[in-house]
């Protein structure tokens, strides 16, 4: 089965001689032989195309250049080039509190709801990240986050407590964690597999396609269907080594012409295997509970300090925004 693209983590090392080829070191934490490696693909194919070859890619993927936060320092400090990383990694490593709020639970009710507020806070977002040196190429998606435990399934907030989870680096699935009750480890996507096996944690939350694609979902008993995160994605470059380029290798990077249909394709690659891998959980030994929409009011309702805390953090002025961009998309449909 193939696996996932934007739970991510891609980087780019350059020799800028003018008469060679400029070699991008891509790493990343997705799998291999995923759907998001091929939006990936997608992507060098385009840039080595409109760079005339001026720029190649080179992919270490599934994590071989360490974890998200790890990374993203180092491309804001110009010691790596670029890769695509989950939203709440880009919030941690570069300290923007305010993305975090693009993960807050049950923020949002479906696909088109997120690709619509995404999108059109692209420039918003691009000005937080150049500020911390680094520069927004494209949105990808990572999906929808459920919850994996060993012991028990998981149908009421209540369920989670005193269970040891893994937890993303980030303040907001700390705070998740905790508010219901359960101790949060947070954890690098290298670490977690060992630590899923030798019982360190007691289980995680991610996609159907990561859990799968990662091995995660083998360590696990109860898949809970709880939908609690929509996660994005994001490619990104040091601002160091886009300043160094030539006009036109610039604009070949950013493939702004392409990039609304870049997005499209590689959210679609990923969102085309989410429900065909849920189904094979079955087949794996694991028991698959899907919350009915009163139990995930309850844990909605549960999760409600996580959004005080955010709010306490980084002002209201963020969420508000988030909010109404949701509220004008309702409007649209």
């Amino acid at each position: 089965m193939k696996k996932c693209f934007f739970s991510f983590k891609c980087i780019w090392f350059v020799h800028m001689d003018a008469q060679t080829a400029q070699k991008f070191r891509f790493g990343s934490v997705i799998p291999p032989d995923s759907p998001w490696e091929e939006g990936i693909n997608e992507y060098a194919k385009k840039v080595e195309t409109k760079s005339g070859g001026q720029i190649t890619f080179k992919k270490y993927l599934g994590g071989q250049l360490g974890g998200e936060v790890e990374m993203i320092k180092s491309i804001a400090m110009g010691s790596l080039d670029g890769g695509a990383f989950s939203t709440a990694a880009l919030a941690e490593a570069l300290n923007i509190p305010e993305l975090e709020t693009l993960e807050l639970p049950f923020l949002f009710e479906s696909d088109k709801e997120a690709d619509y507020v995404m999108d059109n806070l692209f420039d918003v977002i691009a000005k937080y990240f150049e500020e911390k040196g680094v520069i927004l190429v494209m949105w990808g998606t990572n999906g929808w986050r459920s919850i994996g435990v060993r012991n028990k399934p998981i149908n009421v907030p209540g369920d989670l407590k005193g269970l040891k989870m893994r937890s993303q680096e980030s303040s907001v699935y700390i705070n998740f964690y905790k508010t219901l009750g359960a101790t949060a480890v947070p954890l690098a996507t290298p670490d977690v597999l060992m630590s899923l096996k030798t019982g360190m944690v007691d289980g995680y939350d991610q996609t159907p396609i990561f859990s799968y694609s990662t091995g995660w979902i083998n360590s696990v008993t109860y898949y809970s269907v709880t939908r609690h995160i929509y996660q994005p994605g994001a490619i990104v470059v040091s601002k160091k080594f886009y300043d160094k380029l030539s006009d036109n290798l610039k604009e070949a990077l950013l493939v702004k012409s392409d990039r609304a249909a870049l997005q499209a394709q590689s959210r679609a690659l990923v969102r085309a295997e989410d429900d065909a891998t849920l189904n094979g959980f079955h087949d794996l030994g694991v028991k698959v509970n899907v919350l009915t929409n009163a139990q995930r009011d309850e844990f909605k309702k549960a999760c409600e300090p996580v959004y005080k805390q955010l709010e306490a953090k980084v002002g209201s002025h963020i969420i508000k925004l988030v909010r109404n961009k949701i509220k004008e998309f309702q409007y649209r449909k």
